[in-house]
């Protein structure tokens, strides 16, 4: 049986290592094999109605059919999933993404992507600063468990991380990276938390292994999440990791 958990962490130290963004797409190409997802994509949510994928789009695998008609047809303005993101803050089905009665133009999508095999897939959103930032895994069949969608979930948001960081400096050191100047600091419950939640542990598991009560484990968990801009567990997790407060 697969151990997500520590597949996925060693595709975060291979993220962690890589150079440039198409090291990352490599990675999670191969990650492909791993978790069952046939595409991804890497990009953020239009901001202005000119906007189409090719502006937004960090990194992806796409069929090269489907990647034209999207970017001809204007689909990121009217794909449901996209319009999901701005909703939720974590990972969820692309079939959960609601779609009205009258929305015929979003159910074409869902219809045209199945149509190509991209039957179901996952995404995660993340709210940056400016804007919404989309990491989305699909395929023919995607159905994963819990351990695995949560191992994705980390992978998702830490690949995402490393590609806005390589875009903004020189290629990183394999080795761990310092703090800079200015950095929020976690206390040492807040580290231990983080990871404990990094090895997979509910809250109420980490106060039972700490001797600590669920609700003050939680607001250690908060805290360092508001300190790192976390916005879930999952996204605290890859910060720290990003940031070395965890190996």
């Amino acid at each position: 049986m697969t151990n997500f958990t520590q597949v996925s962490f060693d595709l975060l130290s291979e993220i962690k290592t890589s150079s440039d963004a198409d090291q990352v797409c490599a990675i999670l190409a191969g990650a492909s094999e791993i978790f069952g997802y046939e595409t991804f994509v890497i990009a953020a949510a239009p901001l202005r109605s000119q906007d189409n994928l090719q502006d937004r789009l960090t990194l992806g695998r796409l069929p090269a059919q489907w990647s034209e008609r999207y970017e001809e047809c204007g689909y990121i303005h009217h794909d449901p999933v996209v319009a999901h993101t701005r909703r939720v803050n974590g990972l969820f089905r692309w079939s959960d993404a609601p779609v009205g009665r009258d929305e015929r133009l979003a159910r074409t999508i869902m219809g045209e992507a199945s149509e190509i095999g991209l039957r179901d897939g996952y995404c995660i959103p993340i709210q940056d600063l400016t804007c919404t930032r989309i990491v989305s895994f699909g395929g023919a069949r995607l159905d994963l468990p819990d351990q695995a969608l949560s191992g994705l979930h980390m992978l998702g948001i830490y690949a995402d991380l490393a590609v806005q960081d390589l875009a903004l400096r020189a290629p990183a050191p394999s080795r761990r990276r310092a703090l800079p100047p200015g950095s929020p600091h976690c206390s040492p419950r807040e580290i231990e938390c983080i990871k404990w939640a990094a090895a997979g542990k509910t809250g109420w598991e980490t106060s039972e292994i700490l001797s600590l009560s669920h609700r003050t484990v939680e607001s250690y968990l908060n805290t360092a999440a508001q300190k790192l801009g976390a916005t879930n567990r999952a996204h605290l997790v890859a910060q720290a990791l990003r940031q070395g407060i965890i190996d």
